[in-house]
């Protein structure tokens, strides 16, 4: 089969396609055909050797966010499981997990490749109402939507929330999941065009370009001097003063990546007497129910991922490039 493997961690050169063997599912194990998959920040930082995971091993073939149909089956399944269209939960679970966090395309190869193996426990239904491009978009970044803003954060309608870069396929996929919740969304984006497409595509109540416009005073104008009930901020260290600034007295501020730094200088006060709760979060870490409630949106019709551009797997390293220069709107997905 082809696939996109890096065997040195670097730029994107590292990138090469190449025909290994397909790998034959064992004990409890599912041969998946790849029909879409999807970007995620994770993926590059990997790649370019900025982080490291639990299992993580060179050659690598990443992705970790994929749909595809089952073709063939290892021992103790089921060989009616042949045909069914899936959508993957990346985390392992179960006694097949290799270590306390066991991801397929991190510690296990991943989605960019014709075939992958996956444990059964991996497998979710594919949504009715999504292509496999957009079944592949939703997994990771609509989890983490969910499992931050309703499981953790408790979001109810008529609240609002600040949604930083919701050109991002996390930002993008908060900014539908708070609307499906029944809140009110502001979202900051880098570019007039992309604050175009967030009213457009995600029906958001205010899109704010950052690079141009005071993000703290235009949500003070437009809750009327409040405050955000909610920031969802994957960015934290360039945002993440205003994100203490923007929230109301206790607000939460739920915290899932650090885009724009590891570190930022923050006054205690602040926190303190506007009585703020910091949530760090994990999508990985959602159980079974809970990932189970978060898919239920897109086969329920009630969030649909937006897709930016479909690359080939053969350009997988175009499609990181494209990431890189933050010129997209939603997800970057590539198809074997």
């Amino acid at each position: 089969m082809r696939a996109m493997r890096y065997h040195e961690t670097g730029s994107v050169e590292v990138l090469k396609l190449e025909d290994v063997p397909t790998p034959k599912p064992g004990a409890g194990e599912a041969l998946l055909k790849v029909r879409a998959a999807a970007l995620n920040r994770l993926d590059l930082f990997l790649r370019s050797g900025a982080t490291t995971m639990p299992g993580w091993s060179l050659p690598h073939i990443g992705g970790f966010d994929l749909a595809g149909e089952v073709v063939d089956v290892g021992a103790g399944v089921e060989r009616s499981r042949v045909g069914y269209e899936a959508m993957i939960k990346a985390r392992v679970t179960g006694p097949s997990a290799k270590g306390r966090l066991d991801i397929v395309g991190i510690a296990r190869p991943g989605g960019f490749a014709e075939f992958t193996v996956v444990p059964v426990e991996c497998l979710a239904p594919k949504p009715k109402p999504c292509s496999w491009e957009e079944a592949a978009a939703y997994p990771c970044c609509h989890l983490t939507a969910y499992y931050g803003l309703v499981l953790r954060a408790g979001l109810r309608p008529g609240e609002t929330v600040l949604v930083h870069a919701g050109g991002s396929g996390a930002g993008a996929a908060a900014c539908q999941v708070a609307r499906a919740a029944g809140a009110n969304v502001i979202s900051t984006v880098g570019s007039d065009e992309k604050a175009a497409k967030a009213r457009e595509l995600l029906r958001v109540d205010r899109a704010l370009n950052y690079k141009t416009q005071d993000v703290a005073a235009a949500v003070k104008e437009f809750t009327n001097g409040r405050g955000v009930d909610v920031v969802f901020d994957p960015i934290f260290g360039s945002t993440a003063a205003t994100s203490v600034e923007c929230l109301a007295r206790r607000g939460r501020w739920i915290l899932l990546g650090m885009v724009g730094g590891p570190s930022a200088s923050i006054v205690a006060a602040q926190i303190m007497f506007k009585e703020i709760t910091l949530h760090g979060i994990v999508e990985f870490f959602a159980d079974d129910e809970q990932i189970a409630q978060a898919f239920a949106l897109a086969e329920q019709g009630r969030v649909r991922p937006v897709v930016d551009k479909v690359w080939p797997l053969e350009q997988l390293a175009e499609a990181q490039r494209q990431m890189e220069r933050g010129e997209f709107f939603g997800k970057i997905v590539v198809k074997p």
